[in-house]
């Protein structure tokens, strides 16, 4: 049985199928407790319960349906030591289109009794959750420092799983049994009491037991060391993990939670912990949420992979679901601007369309002597299309010196009104371009494209200006990669990656869109002699 398949006969999914948890703590007191934490399934339940059926237990469920034996079909053959068919059962013969469901919250102490082990069984599905807090304390045994050394002893111990689970078993075993003999002669005393007594094992999880410092080779204390090098404690284990998980694939599947991994470090060690996240990320075991409130960490995740929180009306924290609404928010809350330290931005729509840019101008002569992008003082910076309107907008570097050039794709008619109206404006700071053809991707000449995929393009050459390729591709290459949005973006890849890198002059002349390409370098040559004063030549 999937797991799946589990989670729905148990009726412990909500509305979108979907296994929802939702822990309460009750902060009133003093201080948080064990008892001030209440974990609860979010289910879609039938109303025709008294209440939901996973709950119910074995001689609850025989009963419920002993009332229904004469209606149900091979009634006899249903096992009723088995809770699982009992509920498929009454679910079968009384559930109908008719039905009328609503939300209900499971709190997890009806479903794990003794007689109810649904709980056990649905934790052991779920991924080990580990927390990063940017909260430090002084001492080489705080969180910051033992979270990654107690995530180490989590997937030792799983690995032991078994020899340990025998272990707490012959443990319990013997002391239920000594326990008992305990109470017999007890009974040769007070009999009362010992009919009041019962053995009641209180297990501890085993990673409990375990405490690990760590010291440095120079004799000086972890904890006297800067906030910096005790963070990197972090970078070293992420690190770690990603080498290891290069070589062999994890069984388990692990969320990692860090709260502001920049904290206290060299800009330099920020872009390596991220990558280094990012390298884990793309496991598939793995999953990574990180929390920042710095513009240059946002920058370095693509845009399909942040997430904003903002409060609703009432103080709830919600996640901003609209796309547009979400990176303009990102965009004003956080400042986010490109590093810049130089005269020219060149602003495009995705990061495809950078490779685009960099690779014709690098790999084609005729261009780079036009103007040298990687030599030039200029940046090259995407905007993401839902949050291009919203950038054009803002005007962002209105105060400075520093002049912008904008190419957008042709294919979608809001980018050529936002370059109109940039370009009607005549600020002289600010120049905008939108593409001939639908998109970068169009200027590949076809030739290269067939050869790369190894398809025939030629049917598809009278509308080539207005051809989706990457949609056309998905349809009919790379099919070990199933995923079609995964697929789109692969392919893309290769179309602005390594395929420009292959484009010549001539075979851009061929294609009819040589001299357009070199209009955007000859106007981003005479934006940047704008910026200086100086005539511009390659270097």
């Amino acid at each position: 049985m999937s797991n799946l398949e589990f989670l729905l006969i148990q009726q412990a999914l909500n509305r979108e199928d979907l296994l929802e948890i939702r822990k309460v703590i009750n902060a009133s007191g003093k201080t948080i407790t064990k008892s001030s934490i209440s974990v609860y399934l979010n289910t879609f339940q039938p109303t025709l319960f008294e209440k939901p059926l996973i709950t119910y237990k074995q001689s609850e469920l025989k009963q419920l349906l002993n009332q229904y034996k004469l209606e149900i079909e091979n009634f006899d053959s249903i096992s009723k030591s088995k809770k699982a068919d009992m509920r498929i059962a009454l679910f079968s013969h009384l559930i109908s289109e008719q039905t009328r469901f609503e939300e209900k919250q499971i709190n997890i102490k009806d479903i794990q009794d003794d007689s109810l082990k649904t709980w056990d069984k649905l934790r052991d599905q779920l991924p080990y959750y580990t927390l990063f807090q940017s909260d430090r304390t002084n001492t080489d045994g705080d969180k910051e420092v033992q979270d990654p050394m107690k995530a180490i002893t989590k997937e030792v111990l799983a690995d032991l799983k078994d020899k340990l689970e025998e272990i707490k078993n012959e443990v319990v075993s013997k002391v239920e049994k000594i326990g008992e003999e305990t109470i017999e002669k007890l009974k040769e005393f007070n009999e009362e009491i010992a009919n009041q007594l019962i053995t009641v094992p209180e297990i501890k999880s085993w990673d409990s037991l375990f405490k690990f410092n760590l010291d440095t080779d120079d004799g000086v204390p972890l904890n006297k060391r800067g906030s910096g090098v005790r963070r990197l404690i972090l970078l070293s284990y992420f690190r770690a993990q990603a080498e290891k998980d290069a070589i062999r694939n994890n069984r388990r599947n692990i969320i990692y939670a860090i709260e502001e991994p920049e904290t206290s470090q060299h800009p330099n060690y920020q872009r390596m912990i991220i990558d280094s996240l990012k390298t884990i990320s793309e496991k598939e075991q793995y999953q990574v949420f990180i929390t920042t409130h710095t513009p240059e960490i946002a920058q370095m995740v693509e845009k399909d992979s942040l997430i904003l929180l903002q409060k609703d009306i009432e103080g709830h924290p919600q996640v901003v679901k609209n796309e547009d609404i979400k990176m303009q928010q990102i965009t004003k809350t956080l400042g986010i601007l490109p590093s810049i330290h130089s005269r020219v931005v060149i602003c495009v729509e995705g990061p495809n369309d950078v490779n685009f840019i960099k690779n014709i101008n690098k790999f084609v002569p005729e261009f780079k002597e036009i103007i040298d992008l990687e030599n030039a003082d200029i940046s090259i910076y995407y905007l993401g299309g839902s949050n291009l309107k919203a950038w054009v907008n803002e005007d962002h570097f209105r105060k400075s010196n520093i002049f912008e050039f904008h190419l957008y794709d042709g294919d979608i008619p809001k980018y050529r009104d936002i370059v109109n109206t940039m370009n009607e404006k005549n600020d002289g700071r600010r120049f905008g371009v939108v593409t001939s053809l639908r998109e970068m991707e169009n200027y590949i000449p076809p030739r290269l494209i067939e050869e790369q995929f190894g398809v025939n393009l030629d049917e598809y050459l009278y509308m080539w200006n207005e051809f989706d390729i990457p949609e056309h591709l998905k349809k009919c290459t790379l099919p070990h990669i199933t995923n079609m949005r995964e697929k789109e973006k692969r392919i893309k890849q290769i179309l602005n990656g390594c395929l420009t890198k292959k484009i010549t002059a001539d075979l851009l002349k061929e294609h009819g869109v040589y001299e357009e390409i070199a209009g955007w370098f000859q106007q981003i040559k005479e934006i940047y002699e704008r910026t200086s004063g100086l005539t511009t030549t390659s270097r």
